[in-house]
């Protein structure tokens, strides 16, 4: 079933509002949301005057997606009023030529956007597509909304043609665009699962990831004691994705894993992962990164411990090390939290950033 988990998210206004499958019981609310659009933009193909269901009709088709494994209907929630919808399916989901297609359409109130809903919701679809097959997700967009064009083009989405003429509106002609993201074999992570933790989930990264990177890899205190330098821009963070991690992945090497918080799991807070150090001995490094605001809530220890145990069973490695700056205490707390051992110091052992540094070495044996 297309069901995803409920979670919280806290829009740009710093209001919490929450983000769901639709559910029989929302058929009124969503009646009342779909009337409500043609009031308030052009940008859909709402119109006022158009004929809804009935809620009889809607209930139906609601339960009709929640047992369909490709389509998601995901309503978001400030309390009990419907404020944001984005529908994924397959457009032709019986031929044979096209199974590898994804379409999407996103509706938002206008008090609502710019808040940074509709980039939330599709970081939630691009998993969902990459695990059922899809890979190519899209959709159609007017030309003259900006604020749409601007936020599929941020997300990695491309103009592959334009329609003109596409709609005649109170005798207004207007053009729409043909976006697309290719999520093909080039950014499928592969044969690599998903973990769970009490309060986690790790999963490859993928493309619409960026943003959530960028969001605390711009930070200096992050990447303060890190061998890369904080990210400048969303391309930064992109660069990362496609040309660190996906190489990675296509060698099936776990580096790194997103963190996610099951309560929030279309937002990546952090990364963790091992690659190889030695092979041919069995040998792997640990190394992860955390957002600032989830430091001190042993979040990071819960996934390193996860994606050890991971690495453990998987490749049957006898040891995996990690290595820290020796100014950076709470990394190392975070070793031996995970059951390291602390190996010695190698002085003077890195020049970064204009100068020497000490290097802590720790490592768990199997």
């Amino acid at each position: 079933m297309a069901v995803i988990q409920s979670f919280q998210i806290t829009l740009l206004s710093s209001q919490k509002i929450l983000v769901r499958s639709l559910e029989a019981g929302d058929a009124d609310s969503f009646l009342e949301f779909l009337a409500r659009l043609p009031h308030e933009s052009n940008h859909t193909m709402q119109y006022v005057g158009k004929k809804l269901l009935s809620v009889d009709e809607t209930k139906a088709r609601i339960e009709k997606f929640r047992a369909d494994k490709v389509t998601l209907d995901l309503g978001v929630f400030d309390g009990a009023k419907l404020v944001g919808f984005i529908n994924f399916r397959m457009p032709s989901p019986e031929h044979p030529w096209q199974q590898h297609l994804g379409r999407f359409g996103i509706m938002i109130l206008k008090d609502y956007w710019g808040l940074g809903i509709g980039r939330r919701l599709l970081q939630v679809i691009e998993p969902h597509a990459v695990s059922i097959g899809i890979q190519k997700i899209e959709a159609e967009v007017r030309v003259a909304n900006d604020r749409g064009v601007r936020l599929y083009k941020n997300m990695g989405y491309e103009i592959e043609g334009k329609r003109k003429k596409a709609v005649l509106i109170d005798g207004q002609w207007g053009d729409e665009f043909f976006i697309a993201k290719f999520i093909g074999e080039a950014s499928k992570p592969q044969s690599l699962p998903t973990l769970e933790t009490s309060r986690l989930i790790l999963r490859p990264l993928s493309l619409s990831d960026a943003e959530g990177i960028y969001a605390y890899a711009q930070n200096p205190n992050v990447s303060k004691y890190t061998l890369w330098e904080p990210h400048q821009s969303v391309k930064d963070s992109l660069s990362y994705i496609k040309d660190y991690a996906f190489g990675y992945y296509s060698q099936g090497v776990p580096e790194p894993f997103g963190i996610f918080l099951k309560d929030d799991p279309g937002r990546v807070i952090g990364t963790v992962g091992c690659f190889w150090v030695a092979k041919e001995s069995g040998s792997m490094e640990l190394a992860y990164a955390l957002e600032e605001q989830h430091w001190g809530k042993g979040i990071t220890p819960e996934a390193c411990m996860a994606t050890l145990e991971y690495c453990f069973k998987t490749f049957g490695i006898k040891r995996i090390q990690a290595r820290c700056k020796l100014e950076n205490k709470s990394s190392a707390r975070v070793m031996q939290k995970i059951g390291m051992t602390y190996e010695g110091t190698l002085k003077s052992a890195l020049f970064h950033r204009d100068r020497y540094w000490d290097m802590c070495y720790y490592a768990v044996v199997r």
